[in-house]
């Protein structure tokens, strides 16, 4: 396991997409930030992930993308895109960001998400399987997730 550390200036997009970008290249098993008060106050996030592992909801390693395109943002998979099941955990993942107040990602990042997608958990002990998904997510996110998985 291995750990990156990213600071997000406020409204700062080029520090938000250097991070997505990252976030796309790797598998990460857990992300964590905290708001730093200051002038100006900043994100500090970590990002733990898999040395050599690629995300579940590429089929394979693309290029980087931050040295030809700094701005342009990851996509989730084609195949998954267009998965209804995939795009449900989306909507629920915005609604929980937006009310903790923090970036999607804190929630449950796309490779996260896809891999949910894909294994449909049904129980708290299914989705303690999903990469990503220790102790403190479970608690946190582990219910909303199984209510929309059941929905569907």
């Amino acid at each position: 396991m291995q750990c990156e550390s990213f600071t997000l200036g406020l409204g700062n997009k080029t520090d938000l997409e250097r991070l997505n970008a990252f976030l796309a290249r790797v598998m990460p098993i857990q992300v964590t930030s905290a708001l730093v008060q200051g002038n100006p106050a900043v994100w500090s996030v970590l990002v733990f992930y898999e040395a050599n592992a690629t995300p579940p909801s590429k089929p394979e390693q693309a290029p980087s993308r931050t040295q030809s395109s700094p701005a342009e943002k990851p996509a989730p998979a084609p195949e998954l895109s267009n998965d209804p099941i995939f795009q449900a955990l989306r909507t629920w993942r915005t609604t929980k960001a937006r009310a903790e107040g923090v970036p999607p990602y804190v929630v449950a990042t796309n490779a996260e998400l896809g891999a949910i997608a894909e294994r449909k958990p049904r129980t708290l002990e299914d989705l303690a399987g999903v990469k990503g998904f220790g102790k403190l997510k479970l608690e946190k996110y582990g219910r909303g997730l199984l209510e929309v998985l059941s929905k569907l």
